[in-house]
């Protein structure tokens, strides 16, 4: 026995990032082919692919309020998605080069992004 619970693919690209949700019902991915994906857990299979960044996609983060995540982007973009709902809520573009990280703090209130244009950047969370 090799100890593998699952194996996802899906991807056309390299994976750069990937988090479970909170309440570890979710895996969600993103990739340099400039997708998300959003993959149940429990059943092993892909529910949801999407789209919205123009370019590599290196980081995604899971909001604590279970419902939420995040991306960011060589396209200089951090985006806010809805879970269920599986598309972008907002779009923050204050960034001037690629975005290499996303992070919620430990409530879920503020969203920081860090990117080649040296900048740390703490959003209100919008949601």
């Amino acid at each position: 026995s090799s100890g593998i619970n699952a194996e996802y693919g899906g991807h056309a690209m390299p994976i750069r990032s990937l988090t479970f949700s909170p309440d570890s019902q979710l895996l969600t991915t993103c990739s340099d082919d400039t997708s998300i994906k959003i993959y149940d857990v429990q059943h092993a299979n892909l529910i949801g692919t999407l789209s919205g960044h123009g370019s590599f996609v290196f980081c995604v983060d899971f909001c604590p309020d279970n419902t939420h995540f995040a991306t960011c982007s060589s396209d200089r973009k951090v985006k806010v998605w809805d879970a269920g709902m599986r598309r972008c809520v907002h779009t923050f573009s204050e960034h001037t080069d690629q975005v290499w990280g996303v992070a919620y703090n430990e409530n879920g209130s503020k969203l920081v992004s860090v990117a080649d244009d040296k900048n740390i950047i703490i959003y209100e969370c919008p949601i």
